[in-house]
């Protein structure tokens, strides 16, 4: 387990498996009232469905094995990271695993090929490159290492073994897939010569631009008629299809610790002084009444505390508890463990920076300089540091840094501090620069090591109940929209509206755990009223207002962006007919009050025009003017230009096809993996209903 455990610490080897409490299980009328197979599915992928008992399954086996196998406590996001990256697994598995097991390359690993791929002659590159397998005179994998661990994960992790052993399987076949694929990438002569062409041919033209933002929309008026117009003609454009979404509003009564939860608290760390003070084993007694569970000595810095508590710990004696005391929004109990001496030092330095360019040399012949001075006449130390000392933080005060241990500065400067006797002047080379110090005491501090015991400020169940009963009476008395925010604004309380929360969305705005309120708004119908739902140390109540469908949109839906994009057709209109009719591109500028600007050698295969104009449509247009042309106004996305062509400088002949062939194969395979994998996710039609359930 020891190496598990470094492993964990130091690496990503161990592919990342956050989660957080057990798996809620499905309610029994959750399905009830819905029938049939599809309604225990967390999703479908190329219309097969994905059993949600299946992949809770799963989603458990992580998370147990992060409390078994990791002694990690479990929170609700690291479950909700869980079941994220579960659903990814699930996804490539019956995408590009499926694909790659059609393409023949099995189901599974040979033995030999599976321990090939852990402890062998090709060991995979994230075990190979871990520090923690290598050897330290070689720096190569170790074999034994290697080994030997992967027999402690399936000695002592079983659970995770089988996880661990199912993902190097699966994508040791997918890798092989990629590969294929990679392998297959052909580029013809014509797509060569094409890329060369884009990247090499240029143009240098003259241009106006008027920008869509440079009037504003209020002087265009839509009218019905118009956006009508507009819908029938895009609605069906694949950039408009709707996501499936809903929208909500929700009001939030936070649950916060009361004067009596904190005086409740403080009683019982009263209750534990005696057995605090008593206790055989300290760390056994902190890890059980501590809210973090973890035990350290920690030392005490004088004036941490209330001056009264702060005086009993710096006078306690080892085994003395002092508390419970205020620290913030904590109570604390602390146990005097021991009693240290740490050596300090007080100095006084000059500090001739290297940081600042100046040559090391140079540098090094004024400190010995300077370290003469002083020792001739060390009166003219505080002289010397504020004519010559680049440390900021002295300075002020003459250069001395006050008490502190061996712990605080740069190993030079401490040398310099406590291994010389008091009164020597030396010189410490760090970091910095050069330092001339002197020292001008030493001491032994007695410090406190403490052992705490520390409890946040949290609201009582009490507290949770009163909290739950006014949000309760507040749903059940407030079931129309303009009554529910009315209602929430007279009472102070926070009101939030939700346009859009997306079906594979898992947050919401100002919310932490959010994920019960998805879950219900996941599942409600147009003015519904929820209950109570608790997130976090809140609780939430919340009101559906509305549901859009996947696909062609409702005009309601789209109608302020397509308000604007009606707004900037007008605007184009308008613009072009102020710009038009001139050869001359100053008086097109006159005309409209803008300045003629100018692009130099620009590429064809540029997306954008230089002077911040995102345009790939305009951008070939231009390239379509004949040398010492205008344009007619181009009508693009950000404005409308007039250009005039200067030069139009062809693609040097091809002398190379093979290299440029070679670039341009290694371009695309880069992107294989990531283009397959979202074609046949796209194919799939993957679609996720987890938060109906989650």
């Amino acid at each position: 387990m020891a190496v598990i455990g470094k492993i964990r610490e130091r690496s990503g080897l161990l592919i990342v498996l956050v989660g957080g409490a057990m798996v809620a299980f499905i309610l029994t009328d959750l399905f009830s009232n819905r029938g049939g197979s599809r309604q225990r599915a967390v999703g479908t992928i190329a219309g097969e469905d994905i059993d949600i008992q299946d992949y809770d399954r799963r989603v458990t086996e992580e998370l147990d094995s992060y409390r078994n196998d990791f002694n990690t406590t479990v929170t609700s996001q690291m479950t909700e990271q869980v079941r994220n990256s579960v659903w990814s697994e699930v996804v490539r598995e019956h995408t590009l695993l499926r694909q790659a097991e059609e393409a023949g390359f099995g189901a599974t690993l040979s033995k030999e090929e599976y321990d090939d791929i852990r402890f062998g002659n090709n060991i995979l590159p994230d075990f190979k490159s871990n520090p923690n397998f290598q050897d330290k005179t070689t720096g190569q994998p170790n074999k034994d290492l290697l080994r030997n661990y992967f027999q402690n994960v399936q000695t002592n992790a079983p659970v995770y073994h089988e996880i661990q052993k199912r993902r190097i399987i699966e994508n040791r076949i997918i890798s092989k897939y990629n590969t294929l694929v990679k392998k297959s990438v052909f580029v013809n002569s014509a797509q060569v010569k094409n890329d060369h062409v884009a990247r090499n041919a240029k143009a240098t033209f003259d241009l106006v631009a008027m920008r869509y933002q440079d009037e504003p929309d209020s002087l265009y008026q839509v009218n019905d008629a118009d956006l009508n117009a507009y819908y029938s003609a895009h609605k069906n454009d694949r950039k408009y299809r709707q996501q499936p979404a809903r929208s909500f509003d929700y009001v939030v009564f936070p649950v916060e610790a009361t004067q009596g939860d904190i005086a409740q608290e403080k009683a019982d760390l009263e209750d534990l002084v005696n057995d605090f003070k008593n206790a055989k084993d300290d760390s056994l007694f902190v890890v059980g009444n501590t809210e973090d569970r973890t035990y350290s000595l920690q030392p005490y810095a004088a004036g941490s505390a209330d001056r009264t508590t702060d005086s009993l710990i710096l006078h306690a004696d080892t085994g003395a508890v002092i508390g419970p005391y205020r620290d913030g929004n904590a109570w604390k109990l602390v146990k005097v463990r021991s009693i240290v001496q740490v050596p300090e030092a007080r100095v006084r330095h000059i500090l001739l920076s290297t940081q600042n360019g100046k040559p090391e040399d140079e540098v090094k012949q004024r400190a010995d300089s300077i370290l003469s001075v002083l020792k001739r006449d060390r009166s003219k130390f505080e002289a010397l540091v504020t004519k010559f000392s680049e440390d900021p933080g002295s300075v002020q005060n003459g250069g001395v840094y006050e008490w502190f241990d061996k712990h605080r500065m740069v190993p030079e400067f401490t040398a310099a501090s406590f291994d010389e006797p008091v009164g020597a002047i030396t010189i410490a080379h760090t970091s910095y620069g050069y330092h001339i110090v002197e020292v001008l005491g030493h001491r032994d501090r007695a410090e406190r090591r403490l052992a705490v015991i520390a409890r946040q400020d949290h609201p009582s169940p009490t507290t949770f109940k009163d909290i739950y009963k006014q949000a309760n009476e507040f749903s059940l008395n407030n079931t129309a929209p303009e009554q529910f925010e009315k209602a929430a604004t007279d009472a102070g309380l926070q009101f939030q509206h939700v346009d859009e929360l997306r079906g594979d969305q898992r947050f919401v705005s100002g919310l932490q755990e959010p994920f019960a309120l998805i879950t219900w708004v996941n599942n409600a119908e147009i003015g519904n009223v929820s209950g109570p739902i608790e997130v976090g140390e809140s609780y939430v109540v919340a009101i559906l207002r509305g549901v859009r469908e996947e696909g062609v949109p409702a005009l309601a839906d789209v109608k302020d962006v397509f308000t604007r994009e009606v707004v900037k057709e007008k605007k184009a209109d308008v613009f072009a007919q102020k710009m038009g009719g001139r050869s001359d591109l100053s008086a097109v500028a006159s005309a409209v009050g803008k300045t003629v600007q100018t692009a130099t050698d620009m590429a064809f295969s540029s997306y954008s025009i230089p002077g911040g104009y995102s345009e790939t449509e305009v951008v070939g247009r231009i390239f379509a003017l004949e040398p010492d042309a205008t344009s007619a106004p181009l009508k693009g996305d950000v404005a409308v230009y007039v250009v005039h062509m200067n030069t139009l400088t062809p693609a040097p002949e091809l002398t190379d096809p093979g290299a440029e062939r070679k670039t341009l194969v290694q371009r695309l395979q880069g992107r294989a993996e990531t283009t397959l994998f979202n074609a046949l996710k796209e194919e799939a039609d993957v679609q996720d209903y987890r938060s109906k359930y989650y």
